[in-house]
């Protein structure tokens, strides 16, 4: 599945579980973590909590937040 999909089926502004994660989404454990890190390093996921008892929430709109490095270079 894309991964810009598979983040929009993350409710906006609601902490979820991990399990929660994987089961909205329907991917393994593994690529839901990789989901996730990918998430927060693009700025659209915030996470909480460690290992079992992580939850995740998404905090932006779209799939990739705007880069700001490219207007700040001018």
């Amino acid at each position: 599945m894309d991964a810009d999909r598979t983040l929009m089926l993350l409710p906006y502004g609601e902490w979820i579980s991990l399990d929660t994660v994987v089961q909205r989404t329907k991917i393994a454990p593994q690529a839901a973590a990789r989901m996730v890190r990918e998430g927060r390093r693009r700025g659209i996921l915030r996470t909480r909590g460690k290992g079992a008892t992580q939850e995740v929430m998404r905090i932006y709109h779209e799939p990739r937040r705007p880069s700001t490095r490219a207007t700040a270079a001018r």
